[in-house]
């Protein structure tokens, strides 16, 4: 293995590294409330209530999720926009999901449930 070789592999991961930790931040700031609550609501429909309901909850450990049960309940179609809105890769995506989700949505609280949304209201008087 070459001196540029080991470089190219130290630059990959700590790039790697800094991604990985500035994906909490960018995926707050790409999903915001209302997809991060499509995506605890997709979750929750696939079967993960228990996921879902601890994430929530102040006073549970949060459970883990695999990056396997985060793309079969979000779906490819999903998982891809994601991944293109935020300019990341889609294993970097699912792998950030697994890890962050449960703390991104333990730390927005009640405001993302998907149980607390309210259908959007139209106004009667719009054309």
């Amino acid at each position: 293995m070459s001196l540029s070789d080991v470089l190219k592999g130290a630059v990959g991961n700590a790039l790697g590294q800094a991604e990985q930790a500035a994906l909490p931040d960018v995926m707050k700031g790409v999903l915001g409330t209302e997809g991060l609550q499509t995506i605890l609501a997709k979750l929750k429909d696939a079967g993960f209530d228990q996921q879902v309901g601890s994430w929530l909850s102040q006073n549970k450990d949060n459970l883990p999720i695999s990056v396997d049960q985060i793309r079969s309940a979000l779906g490819d179609e999903h998982v891809q926009q994601l991944a293109k809105s935020l300019g990341i890769p889609i294993d970097t995506i699912l792998a950030g999901l697994a890890d962050k989700l449960p703390e991104m949505t333990n730390a927005a609280g009640p405001a993302v449930d998907p149980a607390n949304s309210t259908p959007a209201v139209q106004d009667p008087k719009a054309p």
